[in-house]
């Protein structure tokens, strides 16, 4: 076989393929708040099966001079075709109505930036995290069962925060990079041997720089879903998060270096740290109290085999301020801050539904549901 008659027939599977996507696109019955998304990928898939049909008329013209041009097309083609199958498609054929309480989150997380607001909302079913996927669209991801209430809903904050990093990448890495030289800086000693234990303690300050830039930008994250949740943020990711586990409270030396998240115990820390310092004193004394009952009952002794002590605290602070600062994420208002349980959900923002939420979770736990499933109706209504 030819390259031009291999050619023929992987053009001809993709035409294929991407009209099945096509027809079936028309005939997703999802929720009014995906309808954006669902516009956006028909017309990525639009777009896709002109660029295929392009090929194959190119391949019709027999000219060998341009084979290699439509081998780099179709190659560009068929990846793209199943990055829509394994990632794209995904939050439309698995949609359900009972999605409509994230779309309707996070459009309105969305519409809040200016570098945002063009992105339609999508969410699959996964572990919380975002794919932000610029370039076309983010996808969220969240647990199926905390998908359907509201408490954990401020956890979309975090993974906003990621998309705004994105965003603003090039800013928010300068100063990470700026921190990082804070980091090596202050554990750097005055003075440096040229022996081998002060390579292995050079090596060892170059791992902890290293994983820090990862680390900033998931106290990023964090911050930033304070700054747009308060309260009901801390409460909702020191509950998700704690899972009454050794590992929320230490990590081995070994699991520490180059990881992507720093231990959890300090997450929250200097969470509580920032949240004190808005004016939620209270709230982050119970919750400090909480994580340090459960770490003196497993019998835990903080230890962050030198990739944290308390000298780095204020320049890791001072560097989360700037961030926001630079991004300006909307923020909570206090108006919000003040729903509780007899506060009426219809029309109010999602800052004041979760707020109100853990305000009713607080106030009667055994009848919560009841509580949530009346305000989830108003709201969406």
């Amino acid at each position: 076989m030819t390259i031009r008659n291999t050619l023929e027939v992987q053009n001809n599977h993709l035409l294929r393929d991407v009209e099945r996507v096509i027809g079936e696109l028309a005939l997703a019955d999802v929720p009014e708040e995906l309808r954006p998304y669902v516009t956006r990928i028909s017309s990525v898939c639009a777009g896709l099966r002109s660029y295929i049909t392009q090929n194959l008329t190119d391949l019709a013209l027999g000219e060998a001079a341009i084979e290699e041009d439509i081998l780099s097309n179709t190659q560009q083609a068929t990846q793209y075709l199943r990055l829509v199958s394994s990632r794209m498609l995904n939050p439309i054929l698995r949609s359900s109505p009972s999605d409509r309480l994230s779309l309707r989150f996070i459009g309105w997380l969305h519409a809040a930036h200016p570098k945002t607001a063009t992105y339609p909302p999508a969410v699959a079913d996964g572990g919380c995290s975002i794919w932000p996927f610029t370039e076309l669209c983010p996808i969220y991801f969240f647990p199926a069962a905390e998908q359907r209430v509201i408490l954990y809903l401020p956890l979309y904050f975090h993974e906003f925060g990621h998309l705004l990093y994105r965003c603003h990448q090039q800013e928010l890495d300068d100063l990470v990079v700026d921190l990082q030289r804070e980091i090596e800086g202050i554990l750097t000693p005055p003075s440096i041997r040229s022996d081998k234990h002060a390579a292995h303690q050079r090596s060892q300050r170059d791992t902890v720089v290293t994983t820090w830039y990862q680390w900033s930008q998931e106290l990023f994250c964090d911050a930033v879903g304070l700054h747009i949740g308060g309260p009901s943020f801390l409460w909702a990711l020191s509950t998700y998060l704690g899972t009454l586990n050794r590992g929320d409270f230490y990590r081995p030396l070994e699991e520490l270096r180059y990881s992507t998240h720093p231990v959890t115990w300090l997450r929250i820390k200097l969470l509580l740290a920032q949240a004190t310092d808005l004016g939620f004193a209270g709230e982050a004394a119970s919750i400090d109290q909480e994580w340090g009952e459960i770490a003196r009952t497993i019998g835990i002794t903080e230890d962050y085999h030198g990739f944290y002590d308390d000298e780095l605290k204020e320049p890791i602070l001072a560097t989360l301020n700037d961030a926001l600062t630079e991004v300006s994420p909307r923020g909570y208002l206090l108006g919000e801050l003040e729903a509780d349980h007899s506060t009426s959900t219809a029309g109010c923002t999602p800052v004041a539904l979760v707020h109100a939420a853990w305000a009713a979770f607080f106030h009667d736990e055994h009848h919560y549901s009841e509580w949530e499933h009346r305000a989830i109706n108003l709201w969406l209504d």
